[in-house]
Order: C-alpha cells, then sequence, then structure tokens
C-alpha cells in the first residue's frame, strides 16, 4: 500500500467519525442528511490542500460554524 492511499484511508475514517460527532451534536436541530451534505461541501473545499494532517479538523470546525448558523 502506498503511503498516500494510507494517508487517504486515515484522512476518510477521521472524517467519518467527525461526521458522526456532527450527527449526534445536531440531533434535533439538523437531520443527518443536511450534516453529511455540510460535510461534504467543506470536504470539497479542501481538495486541494498541500497538507492534510488537519483536514479532518478544519472540516469539522467549519461545518460546525455552518450548522449553528441561524436559519433564514
Amino acid at each position: 500500500m502506498l503511503a498516500a492511499e494510507a494517508q487517504t484511508r486515515v484522512e476518510l475514517h477521521a472524517i467519518e467519525n467527525a461526521t458522526q460527532r456532527l450527527i449526534r451534536r445536531y440531533a434535533g436541530h439538523h437531520d443527518p442528511e443536511t450534516v453529511r451534505q455540510t460535510v461534504n461541501q467543506v470536504t470539497d473545499l479542501y481538495a486541494t490542500a498541500e497538507i492534510h494532517a488537519f483536514v479532518p479538523v478544519l472540516i469539522e470546525r467549519d461545518a460546525r460554524r455552518i450548522l449553528d448558523e441561524p436559519a433564514d
């Protein structure tokens, strides 16, 4: 297995764990599909990042910020 493949698997696992935490945190405020869509949108923003070590943490932080915004 290439190092990049391992990094990608670890990153994907961390993002999925973050998604599950967010789903639990926002239960009753946002449905799971909305949380997943938000995480996917934020993940796309980091697709071209050169360093991915902190990407899952940044994705979770940015998704929380979006999900915490009051509904219009």
